[in-house]
């Protein structure tokens, strides 16, 4: 996930993006009140800003494979694992999924409680895990992982 953005098309949003890197509420809010047209994308539930700031470093983190920074998001705020970021709905699981498809980093997500089952994309275009790492061009990803749903889905038949 890149921070910065195209600022003629979407002004503030990386500015916006850099307070929620720096847990930066009051800057958050400044922006906002602005009431800039990308927002409601951005923060489709209204949630709290420390809440979306959160969010926004998981995403980010996940996206990055920066699992020393990710651990740290996920200690201090393990309900981010996963929250939704955008109406798009994309999930630290499918950013790093996507992104670059590292296995370490989606193990660790796993292990700490990512639902593989949760899908990604508005109506008409969800999207599992594994169609997204396929998406971003991690086709061996993508058969470990549904290799890994597969087993889980037995495992809890029994």
């Amino acid at each position: 996930m890149r921070i910065e953005v195209d600022e003629g098309r979407w002004p503030d949003l990386t500015r916006f993006r850099k307070a929620c890197l720096a847990d930066d509420v009051e800057t958050m809010q400044e922006i906002v009140r602005k009431e800039p047209e990308w927002y409601p994308n951005n923060n489709p539930r209204y949630l709290e800003m420390a809440d979306l700031a959160k969010i926004f470093q998981a995403q980010h983190y996940s996206s990055e494979n920066d699992l020393e920074n990710l651990r740290a998001v996920l200690e201090a705020a393990p309900w981010t694992v996963n929250q939704p970021w955008t109406a798009q709905e994309w999930l630290p699981i499918t950013q790093a999924a996507c992104s670059h498809g590292d296995r370490k980093l989606i193990e660790f997500l796993l292990d700490v409680g990512a639902d593989p089952t949760l899908t990604v994309g508005g109506p008409g275009q969800e999207a599992t895990v594994p169609e997204m790492a396929r998406w971003g061009g991690n086709d061996e990803l993508a058969e470990w992982l549904e290799e890994v749903f597969e087993h889980r889905s037995v495992e809890s038949t029994k």
